[in-house]
């Protein structure tokens, strides 16, 4: 895939890549390596986030080899396992570019393919990545279908894909409460997006299948504790604290 540099000057303030990994030494170094790739040859400022949620395996040692070869690299590590949304807010947190993109190191959504949702941030808040064809088991596409109809009944937003990759301009971000820890996250930042007015577009992408690594979502206690959060999201929302 030919990427041709991006010229609008709206979008020469700088990027923040980040890079979430839990257990994925098969596929970080590859995926960081393909990232660097793609945001030099747009020619634009950028740093990359590796973000390191309590692996097991060897994924830090990994990661602290890219950061040596790479300088544009920063390692966030954190002591255990907190979850998706902890890794979100770490991210969004620690990001210093004026656009944010946090991307799964499993390459399940490719680097090569993110400068189509980054050129149309200049007229947008959030630009929502749609998967084009799921990659995924029918155990997790009937999970995400519950998901989806829970959210959009108790909090009137209706989307087809809720957990995938979004980019933000930070400056939204930094007044944005995130509590959550598990993918209910994405939920907590998109209910007060439409809340708060933020301009939402979206945009069709390809979703690759995992080639290496083991897929840890949809699990039946994650799954629990995801449906707990959201409903305490939707206590808190009657209350006023979102």
């Amino acid at each position: 895939m030919t990427i041709r540099p991006i010229r609008d000057d709206r979008l020469v303030m700088g990027w923040t890549v980040a890079l979430m990994c839990y257990n994925e030494e098969a596929t970080l170094a590859e995926a960081t390596r393909r990232t660097v790739r793609v945001m030099r040859r747009l020619g634009l400022p950028y740093e990359i986030l590796i973000v390191d949620d309590g692996s097991r395996d060897a994924s830090a040692r990994v990661a602290t080899d890219l950061a040596a070869e790479f300088p544009e690299i920063r390692l966030i590590a954190h002591k255990r396992n907190r979850g998706v949304g902890a890794v979100l807010g770490t991210s969004y947190r620690e990001a210093r570019g004026d656009f944010v993109v946090a991307l799964p190191a499993d390459l399940q959504m490719a680097p090569e393919d993110l400068p189509a949702a980054m050129r149309l941030m200049p007229d947008a808040d959030v630009v929502e990545i749609l998967r084009l064809k799921r990659q995924d088991t029918w155990l997790r596409k009937v999970v995400s279908l519950v998901d989806r109809t829970l959210t959009g009944m108790l909090f009137g937003v209706w989307n087809r894909d809720l957990h995938w990759v979004k980019l933000y301009r930070r400056a939204f971000l930094q007044d944005v409460q995130m509590t959550c820890r598990t993918p209910v996250a994405d939920t907590e930042v998109l209910i007060q997006a439409r809340e708060r007015g933020a301009r939402v577009v979206q945009v069709t992408l390809p979703h690759h299948p995992r080639r290496r690594g083991r897929s840890r979502a949809a699990g039946l206690v994650g799954v629990v504790i995801s449906a707990v959060e959201l409903l305490w999201l939707w206590v808190r929302s009657r209350r006023g604290k979102i």
